[in-house]
């Protein structure tokens, strides 16, 4: 099974590297099932999939939330780009043997004047991505973890609308060296109605992640890296780095490698009883401005 697992790594990352600029780049719809879910996963280069006080792990890697045993609800808000706003609910409730969630993704693109083909105002229209989301894992092995997404999404422009289902798939490796987890994930998989005359396809996402954690006193550093090939992107890497202090406070930091606008992130958590509050920033290049995020959890 070791070898098996192993063999898994090797083939998608070969199938990665030597992956070509899809024909339909930039023909994609549903780009915001690729946007960081909260705060912690902005600051660790849009990942964070093997931190274990990430609440929303599951979203980007499905098996991932199976290893910390808890229950906790959590929400963010991200002021993305040009006034949009992404918005996230999640429950996630796991018994190290298996785990379940919930969220619900919302994009919030403002308002959009409506101008007939004079160019006069007639008005204003209000564009929205909605995602409801489940998750199923579970621990087939102490070294094994396999999980899956799926869910419906609801994108309105002006006039048009679609509907489309979505999964993901998850699988986790703990090699047999201390605080290692090797994880692929295929995301972005189903189908999509029709919006007008046309069809929206869905960003189609193979991810791998590999982190590695040290612990010194009572503090504890976590390094992880990436790779992930969308259907419609060249092959894209990841690099966070995140410290904590006395499971107190956390130190974050990140950076995207041949993203087309993005690079440097960074952030910071606090945990008091059962509350955790982070908050994190990254960077935009290309005259786009910089994104921030804070998010709230309560374990219970």
């Amino acid at each position: 099974m070791k070898r098996a697992s192993l063999s898994l790594v090797l083939i998608a990352l070969s199938l990665m590297a030597f992956a070509d600029i899809h024909s339909n780049a930039g023909k994609y719809s549903y780009q915001f099932l690729q946007i960081p879910v909260n705060p912690l996963s902005l600051s660790l280069a849009g990942r964070g999939v093997h931190s274990p006080e990430n609440p929303m792990a599951w979203v980007f890697q499905p098996a991932a939330s199976v290893l910390e045993a808890r229950r906790e609800v959590s929400a963010s808000h991200l002021i993305w780009l040009d006034e949009t706003t992404f918005s996230n609910l999640a429950y996630s409730y796991s018994t190290r043997k298996h785990h379940f969630g919930l969220i619900l993704k919302n994009l919030d693109y403002g308002k959009i004047e409506n101008r007939d083909d004079t160019g006069i105002l007639i008005g204003h229209y209000n564009p929205i991505d909605l995602n409801l989301a489940a998750n199923l894992a579970y621990r087939i092995s102490p070294h094994h973890y396999v999980g899956v997404n799926a869910g419906v999404i609801y994108e309105k422009l002006n006039t048009a609308s679609a509907l489309a289902f979505s999964s993901d798939l998850g699988y986790t490796f703990l090699p047999p060296m201390v605080d290692t987890q090797i994880s692929i994930s295929l995301r972005n998989l189903g189908f999509s109605g029709k919006m007008e005359n046309e069809k929206p396809k869905l960003p189609t996402t193979v991810e791998i992640d590999i982190s590695r954690g040290i612990r010194f006193d009572n503090n504890h550093l976590r390094l992880e890296i990436g790779a992930n090939k969308a259907v419609d992107t060249d092959v894209r890497a990841t690099l966070g780095t995140e410290l904590g202090l006395s499971d107190l406070v956390f130190l974050r930091a990140g950076y995207k490698y041949n993203y087309d606008a993005e690079d440097l992130s960074a952030g910071l958590g606090f945990k008091f009883l059962s509350f955790r509050v982070d908050y994190a920033w990254a960077a935009f290049s290309n005259r786009l401005n910089d994104v921030h995020a804070i998010g709230v959890s309560y374990l219970f």
